[in-house]
C-alpha cells in the first residue's frame, strides 16, 4: 500500500513535467507559466535525496553523536525518527500541493537564502534570486577567509597571559569585515556595474551615454565609490584598534567581572536608548500621560518658522547609539570571543572546526546586527543574561552562542507577532 502511494505522489511529479497542471494554486501568474513546471519535481528530488541521506545517517555503524543545550543531534534515533517524519509529509505531497501550501521553488529558493543570510550571518534583505546567491556567497566567503585564520590560532594551547598575534589579527579582521558587510547593500547590480566601468572601457562609454540620459545611475555608482573609499578608512582603523585591544589580554585577565560589567552597561544603555528616551519623547508617554515630558523647543509654536532647535536628549540619542553601536557592542563580543577562543585552545566540545565555525558565524552575525540594527539587541542581551546565567545555567553552552541562539529565537518571534497582528 505505501509503495503504490509512493508511485502515485512520484507519478504525479512526472506528469507536471508533461503538463502543467492549470490554475495551480502556488502560481502567482494566470496561463502558462514555466517555473511552475519544475516546482513538483524539484521539491520530490530534495525531500527523496534528503530521505536517503537521513537513512543513510541513521543505519551508520559508528555515527558521529553532539550534545548541544542537552539535545543529542545527529544519534541514530534522531535521524531515524526525522527520515519517517519526512516519509510522511512525502506521502502528503500531493494534497500539500492541491492546496497550494508550496510555493514556486524560485520563490523557496530566494526565501530559503535570505534566511540563512539574515539568521545565521547577519545579513539583510535580498530583492531576488541574484541577490540572495549574491548575499549568502559573500557571507560565506568571509566566514572562510575566518575559519582559516581562527584555526591557526587556536590549534595550540595558550594560556591567560599571552594571546596569539594571529588570534588578534583574527579579531580585527572580523569586526572590520563585519563592519563592511553590514553596510553594504544585498543587491549587486550597482556594484558590478560600478567594477564594469572601472575595468573595461566599453561599458565605460556605454554608461557616459546612459549619464547623458539618466543621471541616477551615475549617481548610484559615485555613492558606491564613497562608501567603499569611507570603509576602507574605517575598516583599517577598526582593525588596528580590535587588534590592539586583544592583544593586551584585558579580557582573559579581567574574567569575569569585565563580563559582569559589559553587560550591565550594555542593558542600561540600551535600555535608556532604545526605550526610556523613544517613551520619553511620545505625545502620550506609556499611555497614561497627556503631554511629552521631553519636549521640543517649538513644541509650543503653533507655526514653525525658523529651523528646528536640535535639543539636549537628541544629541544624547545620537551619542549614545553611536557609543553603543560602535563601541559597547564590539567590545562585548570581542570578551565573549576571545573567552570561547581560549576555551576551545584547551579544550574541544565539538571538534575544533565545529567549535571554530560555530564562534565564528555567531560573532559575525552579533557583530553586524550590532553595527546595523542594535534596537532590539539589549532585549536580547537582557534575557540570554538572565535565562542562562540564573534560570537554566546547567545547558549553557557559552555566552555567545546562547546569545547567538536567543537572537534567531526573538526574530522569529517578533515576525511571528507581527503576522498575528497584520492577520487579526
Amino acid at each position: 500500500m505505501w509503495v503504490l502511494l509512493f508511485c502515485l505522489v512520484m507519478a504525479s511529479c512526472q506528469y507536471s513535467l508533461l503538463k502543467s497542471v492549470q490554475p495551480d494554486p502556488a502560481s502567482p501568474i494566470h496561463g502558462h507559466n514555466q517555473i511552475i513546471t519544475y516546482s513538483r519535481p524539484i521539491y520530490f528530488c530534495v525531500l527523496c535525496g534528503l530521505i536517503l541521506l537521513l537513512d543513510t545517517g541513521a543505519k551508520a555503524r559508528h555515527p558521529p553523536s553532539y550534545i548541544v543545550y542537552g539535545l543529542k543531534l545527529f544519534s541514530p534515533v534522531f535521524l531515524q525518527s526525522a527520515r519517517d517524519y519526512l516519509i510522511v509529509f512525502l506521502y502528503c505531497f500531493p494534497a500539500i500541493s492541491l492546496l497550494g501550501l508550496f510555493p514556486q521553488i524560485n520563490t523557496f529558493c530566494i526565501y530559503l537564502l535570505e534566511q540563512i543570510d539574515m539568521l545565521f550571518f547577519g545579513g539583510s534583505a535580498v530583492s531576488g534570486i541574484t541577490s540572495a546567491v549574491y548575499s549568502v556567497a559573500r557571507s560565506i566567503l568571509a566566514a572562510a577567509l575566518l575559519h582559516a585564520v581562527c584555526f591557526s590560532a587556536v590549534k595550540e594551547p595558550w594560556s591567560t597571559q599571552h594571546i596569539p598575534a594571529l588570534f588578534s589579527a583574527f579579531c580585527g579582521l572580523l569586526v572590520a569585515l563585519s563592519y563592511h558587510l553590514s553596510r553594504q547593500s544585498s543587491d549587486p547590480s550597482v556594484l558590478m556595474s560600478f567594477i564594469q566601468c572601472r575595468l573595461l572601457p566599453k561599458f565605460l562609454h556605454q554608461n557616459l551615454e546612459e549619464s547623458a540620459a539618466d543621471p541616477l545611475p551615475k549617481k548610484m555608482k559615485d555613492s558606491v565609490m564613497d562608501v567603499l573609499k569611507w570603509d576602507l578608512i574605517v575598516c583599517a582603523v577598526v582593525a588596528v584598534l580590535s587588534f590592539a585591544v586583544s592583544a593586551s589580554t584585558v579580557f582573559l585577565s579581567l574574567r569575569p567581572f569585565l563580563s559582569i560589567v559589559l553587560f550591565a552597561l550594555a542593558g542600561a544603555v540600551g535600555f535608556v536608548t532604545h526605550y526610556l528616551l523613544p517613551q520619553l519623547r511620545k505625545h502620550h508617554p506609556w499611555m497614561w500621560i497627556s503631554h511629552p515630558i521631553l519636549k521640543n523647543k517649538e513644541y509650543h509654536q503653533r507655526e514653525v518658522r525658523d529651523v528646528a532647535h536640535l535639543m539636549w536628549f537628541e544629541r544624547l540619542y545620537v551619542w549614545l547609539q553611536c557609543f553603543e553601536k560602535y563601541i559597547l557592542y564590539p567590545a562585548l563580543i570581542l570578551n565573549a570571543l576571545t573567552i570561547d577562543a581560549f576555551l576551545i585552545s584547551n579544550h574541544r566540545r565539538l571538534g575544533t572546526h565545529w567549535d571554530i565555525f560555530l564562534m565564528i558565524i555567531a560573532g559575525m552575525k552579533l557583530l553586524r546586527t550590532s553595527f546595523c540594527n542594535p534596537v532590539y539587541q539589549f532585549i536580547n542581551l537582557s534575557f540570554t543574561v538572565i535565562f542562562f546565567h540564573f534560570d537554566y545555567k546547567d545547558i549553557s553552552e557559552s555566552f555567545l552562542l546562547d546569545f547567538f541562539m536567543v537572537s534567531i529565537l526573538f526574530s522569529k518571534a517578533s515576525e511571528l507577532a507581527i503576522f498575528f497582528i497584520l492577520t487579526f
